[in-house]
């Protein structure tokens, strides 16, 4: 073996002395590279040992331990893609779906009407809580983007549908129109782009045909964040429902309340909203004056001033209208209840009713009614032979002993007190015990 030096270092002193190798003690110090590794000659034979055989355990170790990894790793949907959202409820709406039980998926806060009249730029001091037949209205819908990903293309649309309980299914009773649409971009969520109130192209002109209290309906779609198709508020977070109608004072609510009747098939439950009439109102009317003044003034009534109902997780349970053999029954809660308990089929300790109490009652309301309906019909509620129309409208009249099915009649039935801001919330059920929608009056009195 010989050496070589390499030449002088720049401080003057030489480098080590490197052997020159041949290549059989090349090979020897260096070793042979493995086989079907980078730069290898030699392919592995890929052969496998004898009597191997795969092992189950080792393969289900490996699946749980990849699914486990993906679980833990995968990222959330909004942080890649974009995110969209009409809201169905205000506040704490982001986007989880299904909502209805108990938070009402027809309540939308985004979907907004100024008059035709107002020009300019949206204002919220301009907005209308409840529409007139035979005018015109410009459309407007608040749009968000939750997602990380800014939003391109995004198609905002509008309809309207007759007043009633439409869930998402058409049908003879419901049949959605299209008012108009529009085309927009949005940010991401961290950047204030990421909301939008949106006019739509057209305006919508209600014929004096229709009652001006029809169910207003819109989308949100965009390439990268599709809407599925389907006008379900409660399944879709794509999708806003405003089944709403404001009234106050001498407003009359007798040809709604008779319209909302008539469509019932199946159960029909009055639900008092309490203090989420606030956000509603606020969110729908902005800043704009009512009969009670700037919404950020309505108060709703205390619990205890309520007359009627008992409390329940998804507000105070005024009453619930059914079909019995003797016609339509509308039974009172307070009633269902009671009686409910002196037959032994609600608890003492938790079901007995007590007006303004603040614990919820954990029993199902409307299925103690239907229960109790083919017996005791006279001594839960008001029973009427007729169409159901005409039977909600007897009925509260007769349970409630309202003067007039005015805005300020209703609200000074519900509540004792001075005025304040009423959230009568009617839920439907139809025959096959299917949630179908709701409707919302808020009563300003």
């Amino acid at each position: 073996m010989t050496t070589t030096p390499t030449g002088p270092r720049r401080d003057g002193r030489d480098d080590e002395q490197h052997p020159v190798l041949t290549e059989k003690e090349d090979a020897a110090q260096r070793g042979a590279d493995p086989a079907g590794s980078v730069g290898a000659t030699t392919r592995p034979s890929g052969d496998l040992a004898d009597g191997w055989t795969p092992s189950d355990h080792l393969a289900r170790e490996a699946g749980e331990l990849a699914a486990e990894i993906g679980r833990e790793h995968r990222p959330r949907r909004e942080d890649v893609y974009p995110y969209l959202l009409v809201r169905a409820a205000s506040p704490g709406d982001r986007g989880a779906r299904p909502v209805w039980p108990p938070v009402p998926c027809w309540q939308s806060p985004d979907i907004l009407l100024m008059d035709a009249a107002a020009t300019g730029p949206f204002d919220p001091t301009q907005l209308v809580g409840s529409p007139t037949a035979g005018r015109r209205y410009r459309v407007f819908v608040r749009v968000w983007n939750l997602g990380l990903l800014p939003a391109v293309g995004v198609h905002v649309r509008a309809w309207f549908v007759d007043p009633g309980f439409f869930g998402g299914a058409t049908g003879p009773a419901y049949q959605p129109q299209l008012i108009g649409g529009a085309m927009v971009g949005l940010d991401d969520r961290t950047r204030p782009g990421a909301v939008a109130v949106v006019e739509l192209d057209r305006t919508w002109d209600i014929p004096e045909t229709l009652t001006g209290h029809e169910c207003l309906l819109a989308s949100v779609s965009c390439p990268l964040d599709p809407w599925s198709g389907v006008l379900d508020a409660n399944a879709d977070r794509h999708v806003g429902q405003r089944n709403l109608t404001i009234l106050a004072g001498s407003d009359d609510a007798k040809q709604l309340l008779w319209t909302l009747g008539s469509r019932v098939t199946g159960t029909l439950e009055l639900v008092h909203g309490g203090a989420t009439v606030g956000p509603l109102v606020r969110g729908v009317l902005g800043d704009t004056q009512t009969g009670l003044g700037v919404p950020e003034r309505l108060l709703p009534p205390s619990p205890k001033a309520l007359r009627h109902g008992v409390a329940t997780p998804t507000g105070q349970h005024l009453a619930t209208m059914l079909r019995t053999r003797g016609g339509w029954l509308l039974a009172d809660s307070e009633r269902v209840v009671a009686l409910a308990t002196e037959l032994g089929l609600v608890g003492r300790d938790g079901g007995k009713p007590r007006r303004g109490r603040r614990d919820p009652v954990a029993v199902d309301v409307a299925g103690l009614a239907q229960e109790l309906a083919p017996e005791h019909a006279e001594r839960i509620g008001v029973l009427v032979d007729g169409e159901p129309g005409d039977a909600l409208l007897e009925g509260l009249v007769r349970l409630w002993d309202v003067g007039d099915l005015t805005a300020g009649g209703l609200a000074g039935a519900l509540a004792e007190g001075g005025p304040a801001a009423h959230l009568l919330q009617l839920a439907h059920t139809d025959p096959e015990r299917q949630e179908t929608g709701g409707y919302s009056l808020v009563l300003l009195g």
